[in-house]
């Protein structure tokens, strides 16, 4: 009977060592594109296609609310077609860490844009859109 109980709470040990690691570097709450951030917040969601305008300069945004990430840095490492663009980097200061950063597109920028979200080196999420010229 004892040999069991142990082997239990030694399994039961062992399951939540495993998970901590994970849980201990945070999450990402929410994470979307957007036409602009006003007081900390996204205005809208983009989704996943966005169309050139020509004879326009059009910005997107990326904006992260980060969890339990305090006195860590995260990155936006923004890439089309899969070719590094653009690094931003933010130090964390707080349990809940809202950030963001934007690209500027134009005519001839068309194709598969995304953004990794990397904490301290390692990649968490990545998201992404396609910016599609019709013309």
């Amino acid at each position: 009977m004892w040999q069991t109980l142990t082997r239990v709470v030694l399994a039961g040990l062992l399951s939540i060592a495993t998970i901590l690691p994970a849980w201990a570097e945070g999450t990402v709450a929410r994470a979307q594109f957007s036409t602009d951030v006003i007081d900390r917040e996204p205005i809208d969601d983009i989704g996943p296609v966005v169309k050139v305008e020509y004879g326009e300069i059009q910005r997107v945004y990326f904006f992260t609310d980060l969890r339990a990430m305090s006195g860590g840095q995260v990155i936006h490492r923004w890439k089309l077609d899969g070719e590094d663009q653009a690094d931003v980097a933010f130090d964390i200061g707080g349990d809940r860490w809202r950030v963001w950063s934007s690209k500027r597109l134009m005519p001839g920028f068309d194709g598969k844009w995304s953004v990794d979200i990397v904490l301290d080196g390692n990649i968490v999420e990545t998201h992404s859109f396609d910016y599609v010229d019709e013309y």
